[in-house]
């Protein structure tokens, strides 16, 4: 049902046997959570008659459908793992997508002639198509990679910023917490705490 959008194209025509996926956010309509409730229901059922892969199935499409409209706004490209070789006739969505890949998988850490000869690109011709597909140059799109995992080391880890500075290549911890501060205009504790804050008040809602 959902084959010929590009994107899915893609990842069905992957050759290599490595793990590919795609993460989807930002869900806030009831839609996708209907079909994956629905989709449970049928799960666990004792007694899976004949119709149940017709039924899981027809599901399973709408699902899809769903999450690939307006997909551009849903997808953490970030976080997600692309195909990341063969891309120079992929689709857009792909080819970002593997780039971003890359550079998460990398930790950011590598420079623009590291990524030429990982995709087998010319480093002139990647930095054209970075600004193409970004609208970024790869100093910037590098950049953005790096806090965006800053930001989930620090929700989701007890790493220290030391640590996370060293894990993203920084040769100083200052100059991480300056880049920090440029893009999400607080440090990275203040970041922490406030995160931290906010899950405890989720957590133990005060009574009415």
């Amino acid at each position: 049902m959902v084959a010929d959008n590009a994107l899915i194209h893609d990842l069905m025509n992957i050759k290599n046997q490595k793990v590919n996926y795609i993460v989807f956010r930002n869900l806030d309509n009831q839609i996708c959570h209907s079909y994956l409730n629905s989709l449970e229901l049928i799960i666990n059922q004792s007694d899976h008659d004949q119709y149940f892969t017709f039924q899981a199935q027809g599901i399973t499409g709408l699902l899809f459908t769903e999450l690939l409209h307006k997909h551009r706004e849903k997808i953490g490209k970030s976080v997600s793992r692309f195909p990341s070789n063969d891309v120079k006739y992929a689709s857009r969505d792909s080819q970002s997508g593997a780039i971003m890949t890359y550079l998460a998988v990398n930790n950011g850490n590598v420079t623009l002639q590291q990524m030429a000869d990982h995709f087998g690109y010319q480093k002139n011709y990647l930095s054209r198509l970075c600004k193409k597909l970004f609208d970024l140059d790869f100093i910037h799109l590098r950049l953005n990679i790096r806090m965006n995992l800053a930001s989930e080391h620090l929700r989701l880890t007890n790493m220290s910023i030391n640590e996370i500075s060293s894990e993203l290549g920084y040769r100083e911890s200052s100059t991480f917490i300056q880049n920090f501060i440029k893009a999400k205009h607080m440090t990275p504790a203040s970041y922490r705490n406030l995160y931290q804050k906010q899950q405890s008040e989720n957590a133990h809602p005060e009574d009415p």
